[in-house]
């Protein structure tokens, strides 16, 4: 099944953010950032709880893995999943390969997936970008697309 993933918002790791993933047949998924998860992330990481060093400078590198978290975490909220194609709008640059590594193992170990393929292409004006600044842009989370994402359900995709 082929998937679209965008993310809305100057940054993940920003309050109010959001991940949204789409099917491009009317099924949109999407996950606000909040700042309490944010921080928790933030902490951990400077603890050192998760697979990914802590450094000023790897920075953009975490945000690259918590964003594969996030995707996976969205795709386990969808049903009767055998194999995926996704197309991922070009958020992270820099990152992309880290991004395409860690999901090729999240998705073939964690999830069961078959990989078809990971592209990065521009997403701009399609439902998926559509839906994400939509998303954004929601005080009052009155859109049905919401999935409540708990900090447990990201950080199993980024424990050691």
């Amino acid at each position: 099944m082929k998937f679209q993933i965008d993310l809305s918002g100057t940054d993940l790791l920003k309050d109010k953010s959001v991940l949204a993933i789409s099917n491009c047949k009317g099924l949109i998924k999407g996950f606000q950032m909040n700042q309490e998860i944010i921080n928790s992330l933030l902490n951990n990481w400077e603890s050192g709880k998760y697979f990914c060093r802590h450094s000023k400078r790897r920075s953009g590198f975490f945000k690259a893995m918590v964003y594969s978290s996030i995707i996976c975490c969205l795709l386990e909220f969808i049903d009767s999943l055998d194999e995926v194609e996704l197309e991922i709008c070009r958020d992270l640059r820099f990152h992309e390969n880290n991004i395409r590594q860690r999901l090729n193992k999240l998705l073939r170990k964690k999830l069961k997936l078959k990989i078809n393929s990971i592209i990065f292409k521009g997403l701009k004006g399609t439902d998926v970008d559509n839906y994400a600044y939509l998303m954004f842009k929601d005080k009052y989370n009155l859109l049905p697309t919401y999935v409540n994402l708990s900090l447990e359900n990201i950080e199993k995709f980024l424990v050691k």
